[in-house]
């Protein structure tokens, strides 16, 4: 199931991802305005770091950069399973870990 707000575009682009055989064609769309909000102001914070990094030179760096982004707020908010929201040395180990570098 994917939420999505109440825009007519999104069921003739999921009937084309499911002719294409991109995602499963038992998926659904959940037309709630107010459930795609949650998503979008989760996202907020990571939207208001990444203004101020234009200067990407490829998708490959700008990919990186916010799956760093991504992780580093995921800790933050505790939302990783086995990294408690504040366990230090947990939270250091998985950022070598993910990232290859000593935090």
């Amino acid at each position: 199931m994917i939420n999505v707000d109440k825009s007519p575009t999104f069921p003739p682009a999921l009937s084309e991802l499911q002719n294409k055989e991109t995602i499963l064609v038992t998926t659904t769309l959940r037309a709630i305005k107010y459930l795609n909000n949650a998503v979008e102001n989760d996202h907020k914070s990571t939207k208001r770091k990444s203004r101020y990094r234009q200067w990407y030179r490829s998708f490959k760096t700008a990919k990186r950069a916010l799956d760093g982004i991504e992780a580093m707020r995921m800790l933050q908010k505790g939302q990783l399973r086995y990294c408690v929201k504040g366990d230090v040395r947990a939270q250091n180990a998985l950022i070598e870990k993910l990232f290859n570098i000593a935090a």
